[in-house]
């Protein structure tokens, strides 16, 4: 290692983007961090995304969905780390997870492109970068799929996503837009940060679809969990 590597490590060490405990250089997550985030492929609904399944409410525009992580507890802590540009390890232990998901899945092989959720250019320069290509551009060299960000726009929006309740966010979505580029029959990826309701990946996915596009995966680094529910007590108490 280089002495300008050591003196890095020794002031910018790396940490665990989940509890920010201090890691080895190569690592993403501390081990016990990397299986808590971890979210089974069966536990969630590979259609809609969403581990209480939203598809007898509403059929997504995305034709199937894949997610790596919890947005829970170290996994919500990871993400948010990246969403302030402290720590953007989770893009990368996402990304490998979701890579490792898709190369067992029927559809393994037939995609065109990989495209993440656009962000607007100012929110953009303000953190550095835009997450969801984070996320994007590593699932496509890990895949061997070129990285298209020249599809999908974001206009400035009043209000931020994860301020608004379900409703309001299918209303705050119609600030993504897309450009007058032809997808015909194309097999895409569309990558984002965390799938809450499926508002943006649905918005996206219907705009890829109106310019051609065939089929469309959302492919999410983490998606959101029922809180857990409170012990029911028996009648007459705690024996």
């Amino acid at each position: 290692m280089k002495w300008t590597d050591c003196l890095r490590e020794i002031l910018w060490p790396n940490r665990c983007p989940g509890c920010g405990k201090v890691i080895l250089p190569q690592e993403l997550l501390c081990e016990p961090c990397g299986e808590k985030v971890l979210l089974g492929h069966d536990a969630y609904c590979h259609a809609c995304g969403k581990v209480s399944c939203l598809c007898e409410k509403r059929h997504p525009a995305y034709d199937k969905a894949v997610v790596s992580c919890r947005y829970a507890d170290e996994g919500a802590a990871a993400i948010i780390r990246m969403k302030r540009s402290e720590n953007t390890n989770i893009a990368y232990f996402s990304a490998r997870i979701l890579a490792e998901r898709l190369r067992f899945s029927p559809e393994y092989g037939s995609f065109d492109c990989v495209m993440p959720v656009p962000m607007h250019r100012s929110k953009q320069q303000q953190r550095g970068y835009n997450q969801a290509s984070l996320i994007a551009a590593e699932l496509g060299r890990l895949l061997g799929l070129p990285l298209r960000e020249d599809v999908l726009y974001k206009e400035k929006s009043r209000y931020e996503q994860h301020n608004l309740n379900a409703g309001q966010r299918y209303e705050n979505v119609r600030s993504f837009g897309i450009r007058d580029i032809r997808l015909d029959g194309m097999r895409i990826l569309l990558c984002d940060d965390v799938l809450t309701t499926g508002a943006t990946m649905d918005r996206c996915a219907a705009l890829l679809k109106q310019n051609g596009a065939a089929f469309v995966t959302a492919a999410a680094a983490a998606a959101t969990v029922p809180p857990p529910q409170a012990p029911t007590q028996t009648q007459g108490g705690t024996p």
